[in-house]
């Protein structure tokens, strides 16, 4: 279990390191019950906590998908 874990996180750090800075829904996640999962199949309730309680980078990528997902909301 704990092998499975560690490969998927490993799966997901090489996945986000090939992408571009402009390819943040595509970005995966390496933590908590959501690694391995794009930005962009995460429940907007993680976002939304993330946005809440994230710094730095993946706070701005949870900003970033949640604008995506609701922009009359950012009007």
């Amino acid at each position: 279990m704990l092998k499975d874990k560690v490969k998927k996180k490993l799966g997901a750090h090489e996945w986000n390191r090939r992408l571009g800075v402009h390819e943040y829904t595509e970005r995966r996640i390496t933590f908590g019950i959501h690694t391995g999962k794009m930005i962009k199949e995460i429940p907007i309730s993680y976002i939304k906590w993330g946005i809440l309680n994230f710094q730095g980078i993946w706070a701005e990528y949870f900003a970033r998908e949640f604008q995506r997902r609701q922009p009359k909301k950012w009007k």
